[in-house]
């Protein structure tokens, strides 16, 4: 489990729920670049290097891709954090799996092997390619004129959308015959589980939108651009003005929002801005627990709701949520959520016992789970999944693969023969695939 993909709508970071989890868990794993939120709630904390202190590869530009681009090493790694590629390397050298994960070669090697699946090497050398920083891809005309859907619009009858009908669906049979109470076949208003529609006397809607001085919880850490915008060390609450004086709140002061799920502490800012009945509050702030359970640094997700959208979709409903305010009167001391953490020198680390590690169960299921992978199978886990795709076949449709497939397959690299052996696996063992 990376530390760094904890959280859902505040990004990288935990909420109650996530936290009381994490403690029924025997070992949890995070490999991050920062002491962020979630690796202080993690067993072993493996550091990594920044995309600034290693070399890699990347693709870029608009719709079309057009470009590859060379991600030269700026800087040596700090102290002793380690390209991921060298930390798993090291993991797999201690399992006896080294040649397998290496191929016996260096990283560069399999940067080199990337870039030559692109249409970039046809006329660039990697040499080249490397020394300049940057190399095109060939891209046909027509997808510098890419409108999406044109192919439907253009023939709908021979490019047919991936729904059902292959037409625009203003009503949707198969979900209406899933039976769904939340779920209707038709796009329609239903009362939300919470909203001011059905609150109790005193309270309050909250929206948590992204913050104007981060990405989300990237940078929180940064004590000059907390300098900028935080009250009191927490995260800033906008409170209407008539709201906050009915409970004796003033600009500046701490205040506790709170619900059936949590309570966090936050900082008071009084505006005319928002419309009565509502709050504000920044997703992705950093987490700090007080002695009383609270978050002592003004983290939504303690207040967010686990409720999902429909019993089909499961998307978030982080801006459909009720809590009550207060002011804080009992704070206990500042916020503690960027403190480093406490670095022991000299200390001794015991042998790794290999009687314990199972190796010898380990060998026979990677043996195994290689020898029962389909040509297609192996194609999607060693090329299509890094970046452009769930790890987990199921969770998507074949219509979402459909979907998917028609910008993933070139992303890939893969020729026609390969996308159609991928392509025969995701329709296997998709979602609704028969069984």
């Amino acid at each position: 489990m990376g530390g760094s993909s904890l959280g859902d709508n505040a990004g990288s970071v935990l909420s109650d729920n996530q936290h009381r989890a994490l403690e029924s868990v025997e070992t949890v794993i995070s490999v991050d670049v920062w002491w962020t939120a979630a690796t202080r709630w993690c067993d072993i904390v493996l550091p990594a290097a920044s995309t600034l202190e290693q070399d890699d590869i990347s693709s870029g530009g608009t719709y079309s891709n057009d470009k590859v681009y060379a991600m030269k090493k700026v800087i040596e790694p700090v102290g002793e954090s380690l390209p991921d590629y060298e930390i798993f390397e090291g993991l797999a050298d201690k399992l006896g799996l080294w040649m397998q994960f290496t191929d016996g070669e260096d990283k560069m090697y399999h940067i080199k092997l990337a870039y030559e699946k692109s249409s970039a090497a046809k006329h660039t050398p990697f040499e080249e390619f490397w020394e300049k920083g940057y190399a095109r891809q060939e891209v046909p005309e027509e997808a510098r004129k890419w409108t999406r859907h044109s192919e439907f619009f253009n023939d709908p009858e021979g490019s047919p959308l991936h729904t059902a009908s292959g037409k625009i669906e203003m009503f949707c049979e198969d979900f209406a015959k899933l039976g769904i109470d939340d779920m209707p076949g038709m796009p329609m208003w239903m009362e939300k589980h919470e909203y001011l529609g059905n609150a109790k006397e005193g309270q309050l809607h909250v929206v948590s939108p992204h913050p104007w001085f981060r990405l989300h919880s990237q940078m929180d850490q940064s004590e000059n651009l907390r300098a900028l915008y935080k009250v009191q060390g927490r995260e800033p609450v906008r409170i209407n003005t008539k709201d906050a004086a009915d409970r004796g709140i003033e600009d500046g002061d701490l205040v506790e929002l709170y619900n059936d799920r949590g309570t966090v502490i936050a900082g008071a800012v009084v505006s005319d801005d928002i419309m009565p009945g509502v709050v504000s509050i920044y997703e992705g702030a950093w987490p700090s627990l007080d002695s009383k359970g609270r978050c002592n640094s003004g983290l939504v997700n303690f207040l967010t709701s686990t409720q999902p959208s429909s019993g089909l979709a499961q998307a978030t409903t982080a801006n459909t949520v009720l809590c009550s305010m207060r002011k804080c009167e009992d704070p206990e001391g500042p916020n503690m959520a960027y403190e480093k953490p406490a670095i022991i020198e000299d200390m001794e680390i015991a042998e790794i016992d290999e009687d314990k590690l199972g190796l010898d169960r380990l060998y026979e299921l990677t043996e195994k789970l290689y020898a029962d992978m389909s040509p297609g199978e192996k194609i999607y886990f060693e090329r299509c999944t890094v970046c452009h795709a769930p790890r987990e076949v199921t969770h998507f449709t074949q219509q979402q693969w459909k979907g998917i497939t028609p910008s993933m397959f070139p992303r890939a690299g893969l020729d026609e023969q390969e996308a159609e052996l991928v392509m025969d696996y995701l329709m296997t063992n998709a979602a609704d695939a028969a069984k």
